[in-house]
């Protein structure tokens, strides 16, 4: 796979900040994503921002099947090509059970990734998820669209 950073520690260097993993617009994709899949580190990584990158569906696959971040409160994936086959693979990790905010804007997303976050039984504590501008969905009682404008 072809990487930015010759290990973890590289791509940690200076951001991370407290159990805060801030990646955002750093070109990464797969590769990084199995260099933080392998880093014993993540363990301690709750909000980990991966905000326009290219992590694709190849990346999130590898994030979602990582033992490793089960304490990610916070994802942010906006904007890294993603595809409801790769938001299928976050509905079904068994290691993400902590999750409450999963941010998918700008993403190829059409409609059965959306319905696999709505019915999954793997994020119990998922609260918010965003797919596009103006397309937030809360869960109180059920899930509930919220439009923002």
């Amino acid at each position: 796979m072809n990487v930015k950073f010759k290990d973890a520690e590289e791509l940690f260097s200076g951001r991370l900040r407290g159990n805060q993993l801030m990646l955002s617009g750093r070109g990464l994709g797969p590769g990084e994503a199995r260099l933080m899949a392998d880093s014993p580190r993540m363990e301690e990584v709750t909000w980990l921002d991966l905000d326009d990158n290219r992590m694709g569906d190849e990346g999130v696959k590898i994030l979602a099947a990582c033992p490793r971040l089960l304490n990610v409160q916070y994802l942010n994936l906006n904007g890294n090509q993603v595809t409801d086959e790769g938001v299928k693979a976050l509905a079904e990790s068994p290691h993400l059970s902590k999750l409450k905010r999963l941010h998918l804007k700008n993403n190829p997303i059409r409609g059965e990734g959306v319905v696999a976050l709505f019915s999954s039984n793997a994020l119990d504590s998922l609260s918010v998820f965003q797919v596009n501008d103006g397309w937030t969905c809360k869960k109180k009682e059920g899930w509930r669209y919220n439009p923002q404008g």
